[in-house]
């Protein structure tokens, strides 16, 4: 196969991704605004990032089923 051809995993990877589950980028920003949210307190950013994880997997899971009729 030429390289012309091929697909960039790069882009087969996110296309991934958003079908499954949140990316780092998402679930940083999520957390950033949590970190705000608290006032800026410091040391708690596992547990930021955590409790954003969570509510962006949840939301992901609920949105599942309708992203795959889309693709499909």
């Amino acid at each position: 196969m030429s390289e012309s051809t091929e697909k960039s995993p790069q882009i087969e990877s996110k296309a991934f991704n958003l079908e499954l589950h949140p990316t780092d980028e998402e679930i940083g920003l999520r957390a950033y605004q949590i970190y705000l949210e608290r006032g800026g307190a410091d040391g708690h950013d596992v547990d930021d990032w955590v409790q954003a994880e969570r509510e962006l997997f949840g939301k992901y899971q609920r949105t599942e089923p309708m992203a795959k009729k889309v693709v499909a």
